[in-house]
């Protein structure tokens, strides 16, 4: 449950606000707000390497929700920052401010409210003539709520490390006798 301030619900009851959203994701923290914004010691950067958010899934029930989140790719910070390090299982969150008429924060920077927290579950880049986006994956920590804790020795489990690594391709062919060199029988 989300529990507003007397100070948002004023703002809210209003026609004088702006909503804008807060992205923390690990490297990258960013906001739909039309100049950058101080919250929680972090400066959450303003100036259009967002692109949009999924539909926020809200409910009263424990769910394994996921999470879309498009960056701009075009000058690929994000990219180098996802590119050169495994961020899985890293904690994001997505925060709501509103802003004056003015565009400051509503309550100060202390206000914005959680939205959604979840694990960094994965990137992938998709481009086309005109753009490149990359889109970030979050997933609910309930997600791997039932599974096994542990690595296992498949493809399956190192996929979810090491996209791309092909090391346990073939580890279900496990009791087959290989012969090495020339038989003559």
């Amino acid at each position: 449950m989300i529990t507003l301030t007397a100070e948002y619900e004023a703002a809210l009851s209003s026609d004088a606000f702006r909503p804008a959203y807060l992205v923390k994701l690990p490297g990258l923290y960013l906001t739909t707000a039309p100049s950058d914004i101080t919250y929680d010691g972090n400066l959450y950067v303003s100036g259009g390497t967002l692109i949009s958010l999924d539909g926020i899934p809200t409910s009263a029930d424990i769910t394994a929700n996921t999470y879309t989140v498009t960056l701009d790719n075009t000058d690929q910070t994000a990219l180098g920052i996802y590119g050169t390090a495994n961020y899985v299982g890293a904690p994001c969150a997505i925060y709501m401010a509103l802003l004056n008429e003015d565009g400051t924060v509503v309550g100060g920077t202390t206000s914005p409210f959680e939205l959604y927290s979840g694990q960094f579950e994965g990137w992938s880049v998709e481009e086309s003539g005109k753009t490149s986006v990359l889109k970030v994956v979050i997933k609910s920590h309930w997600a791997a709520f039932n599974r096994k804790a542990g690595r296992f020795t498949n493809n399956a489990s190192q996929q979810e490390v090491y996209p791309g690594d092909t090391i346990f391709e073939y580890a279900h062919v496990d009791g087959t006798e290989v012969r090495w060199g020339a038989q003559n029988d």
